[in-house]
């Protein structure tokens, strides 16, 4: 029992067969949030495997928060359209503190081939009613006094953009998801997946059997070992992140906007205390999980942060830490059914963005286990059959 929330999680072990409609890998907010959009049916027998102790183990854990609308691509600002409502009246609807506020994104950049990217970028923003706006870099100046602006070209802002706690998010499915018959096994670690005449039919954990119909893969960096139970290469991979907390500062207030330097790739996270989460400076690492941490970055990093806000100078690091997020080869998460194997669903692959993107992400993939479609939105550019083609795997 987590004796903070008072919460008794199952970690029943020696059992034999159980039967279900659907299994989930993961505990995190992606395999959470599915599990409970499909209990929501009343239909399903619903069982959420996960290896760690507790749920929100994972990379979820390392989540900073964010929650943006600026994105180049129309298909995760309509993610992020159709996730806001809920994150915004989670709190009430779910039972559970998730500390949400509008909080605001500033991207800037120095590089003047930015503009026509910021252009863009506004443009399919408009398409969706999203208030963002361009920001001259006097502007900026005058807004954001700490940000150093007499070499930028600009930036982009959207007072739509926030933040909520991811573990309260996580949590908060996961209380409503039992509460609704879904049952959640702690340390339980896939080793196997039953399949016959090309589907599905069930999976083997260290301690038992599982049978379902449809499992869903939603272990995040986890994601192409399981789908290597299965027989399927699936194209992503996950990426080390470092992050640097550092104590209140100054000058910098504690509800600043997230500001991403799009340049070098830092951002600056405040929260709510003033404490500031620091990163960004490593988007170019190469794939892995391991989360020590990488101190012989700490000097590039510093560089990158003090260019842009010159008082980082003076900020006094607490501790690092490392997460990983996924990729794909084309920055897209993985949302439905694999197109060679009946039951084998993917939620993952979403470069980061999946806490903010967790709400559609459950209602898509409920919609596509019991409806065969999703009436959201067009999910063909999340489909895994757009990673393969003429039955060669697009892997990197």
């Amino acid at each position: 029992m987590d004796r903070r929330r008072g919460i008794q999680y199952r970690t029943e072990v020696g059992y034999g067969l159980r039967a279900f409609d659907v299994v989930v890998t993961g505990a995190g907010v992606i395999g959470l949030s599915i599990a409970y959009h499909l209990s929501l049916t009343g239909k399903l027998k619903i069982a959420v495997i996960e290896k760690e102790r507790f749920p929100c183990m994972g990379s979820t854990a390392y989540c900073t928060g964010g929650i943006r609308h600026q994105f180049s691509s129309p298909t995760n600002v309509a993610l992020t359209k159709i996730s806001l409502p809920y994150l915004k009246n989670f709190e009430k609807e779910m039972d559970y503190p998730v500390y949400f506020f509008h909080r605001g994104y500033l991207f800037v950049s120095s590089n003047p081939d930015r503009l026509k990217e910021f252009e863009r970028n506004l443009a399919v923003l408009k398409d969706f009613d999203v208030p963002a706006e361009f920001l001259a870099p006097e502007e900026i100046a005058g807004r954001h006094p700490y940000i150093r602006t007499d070499d930028l070209v600009g930036g982009t802002t959207c007072p739509l953009d926030g933040y909520a706690d991811p573990y309260g998010v996580t949590m908060g499915y996961f209380k409503q998801a039992r509460k609704r018959g879904v049952e959640v096994f702690l340390r339980e670690e896939v080793t196997g997946i039953a399949i016959s005449n090309n589907q599905v039919r069930g999976v083997t954990t260290s301690s038992g059997r599982f049978s379902c119909r449809v499992l869903v893969n939603a272990a995040g960096p986890g994601l192409p070992e399981i789908g290597k139970l299965a027989g399927i290469e699936i194209p992503a991979r996950p990426y080390r992140r470092q992050v640097y907390v550092c104590a209140p500062l100054e000058g910098i207030p504690g509800r600043a906007p997230l500001v991403v330097d799009m340049d070098t790739g830092f951002y600056m996270h405040t929260e709510k205390s003033g404490t500031m989460l620091l990163g960004g400076t490593d988007k170019d690492s190469f794939p892995g999980t391991d989360t020590a941490v990488d101190w012989s970055l700490l000097d590039g990093f510093i560089e990158s942060a003090v260019l842009r806000i010159p008082r980082l100078q003076d900020a006094q690091l607490v501790r690092a830490y490392v997460g990983t997020r996924s990729l794909t080869p084309d920055y897209l998460g993985i949302i439905g059914e694999h197109p060679d194997l009946e039951g084998f669903f993917i939620a993952g692959g979403f470069a980061g963005n999946g806490f903010m993107h967790s709400p559609a992400i459950g209602l898509i993939v409920s919609q596509l286990i019991t409806e065969g479609k999703c009436s959201l939105l067009d999910t063909a550019p999340l489909s895994p059959a757009r990673l393969y083609g003429d039955g060669e795997k697009n892997v990197f």
